[in-house]
């Protein structure tokens, strides 16, 4: 049951999970399988956690191939898969990990003509998706100048926000773009023959690596049952940050034993902007009733001070999965909240405090300033370049390398 050879057991396991894990993080380790929701707090262990899971299926008899890890990058499954390389030294890349696209995209290969595709479809990326959207649009509307349309770029997001929340798109149109709420049936219209020429050219966008792998278990028995078959266990991570698709096509994957453990934290839901929806997270139990709820709470990340001003936080969210996360690090200050009246004085005093931590012996290496919106970098990038304290950004150019600034300038 649940996919482990009895076989196996603790006496053929080379590493020590008693050893080198806490015991909230051991007990999701060694549960044998069904449905589990794994509740993470921030720097908890998740990652940890899943390595170790991960191979302890394994040392218990699960063979890699039947294990499915779907992560948020394909960075983040390479970094797992390595680990459990690193504790089991077996081929773990026999694991299929990454994320839902790309876990979509390697299945549909094989099953490509079921839905009317060659085995050799190719991809679109954003930027050929934009322009196959804007021939879609051309065709159905070909007095463009005459009507206030939406760009091509702004009907591709519109698209994927449908498809991956499945509202209806009268709904998507007054929420995102409602100077376009009357235009619904030609957009539906754009919509189709975009889907038409996909189709005609044997060509795939990111969101039909998720719809066709979904369509692949609702409409195709024999494809369903191969895939239910295919997979003992299915491990997701960071789960708060799926959408209604990703939740759907989980749920479908599963087979009789139903082993698929999510991990996730509803308190760090932050990209309902892009279709995720943190429903997914807090309705797990109410889909999968017989689940297992675990948590992970010791934090290692921050100090106590840190920490109790996120939990005195997350206390007032309406919704939640009631947990405290516990420090395991001493010390620390608590934190400053600074009134500024304006984004200069703001800048000055950030300055200044970079200024004072550096006379204490503190090297301008180890310091950060973390910012919402590139563009409120912009009054503390100048601030800084006038008090000649060297800087780095991390995303993007700094101010004085855009060209048009350097042609002022110069």
């Amino acid at each position: 049951s649940n996919g482990l050879r009895k076989a196996g057991g603790s006496s053929r396991r080379r590493v020590r999970y008693e050893e080198e894990l806490n015991h909230q993080q051991l007990e999701i380790v060694m549960h044998p399988g069904g449905p589990m929701l794994a509740l993470a707090g921030a720097g908890t262990g998740k990652t940890r956690t899943l390595v170790y899971r991960t191979s302890r299926l394994i040392e218990d008899g699960v063979p890699p191939g039947k294990i499915l890890l779907l992560t948020f990058t394909n960075t983040a499954a390479r970094e797992m898969m390595g680990r459990v390389q690193q504790l089991v030294e077996i081929g773990s890349t026999r694991i299929t990990g990454g994320t839902f696209q790309s876990a979509g995209h390697r299945i549909l290969r094989r099953y490509a003509e079921l839905l009317g595709y060659t085995p050799r479809f190719s991809i679109l990326d954003r930027e050929d998706a934009t322009d196959l959207m804007g021939v879609a649009l051309a065709e159905i509307s070909p007095d463009l100048p005459a009507k206030r349309l939406p760009r091509p770029r702004l009907l591709v997001e519109l698209y994927s926000f449908v498809i991956n929340t499945g509202h209806e798109l009268g709904e998507v149109l007054g929420e995102r773009a409602p100077q376009f709420v009357d235009e619904g049936n030609l957009i539906a219209d754009v919509f189709k023959r975009y889907l038409e020429r996909k189709r005609k050219a044997d060509l795939m966008d990111f969101d039909d690596l998720l719809l066709n792998w979904l369509l692949l278990l609702s409409r195709f028995p024999r494809a369903r049952a191969e895939l239910r078959e295919r997979f003992d266990h299915i491990l997701v991570d960071e789960y708060q940050d799926t959408n209604r698709l990703q939740a759907d096509i989980v749920d479908g994957m599963l087979g009789s034993d139903r082993n698929v453990m999510v991990v996730g934290d509803d308190a760090q839901s932050i990209y309902a902007f892009r279709g995720a929806d943190f429903d997914n997270i807090l309705g797990f139990p109410d889909r999968h009733p017989d689940c297992r709820v675990f948590r992970l709470e010791t934090n290692y990340r921050s100090v106590p001070p840190i920490l109790d001003l996120a939990n005195a936080s997350i206390v007032h969210n309406t919704r939640q999965f009631q947990k405290t996360l516990r420090p395991e690090r001493s010390g620390g200050h608590p934190p400053l909240e600074v009134a500024v009246p304006t984004p200069e004085i703001q800048a000055s005093h950030v300055a200044e405090q970079l200024l004072e931590l550096h006379e204490e012996g503190i090297d301008l290496e180890d310091m950060a300033v973390l910012y919402r919106n590139h563009a409120h970098s912009l009054d503390l990038q100048i601030e800084l370049t006038r008090r000649n304290i060297p800087y780095r950004v991390r995303s993007g150019l700094r101010f004085f390398e855009h060209r048009h600034v350097k042609d002022v300038l110069a």
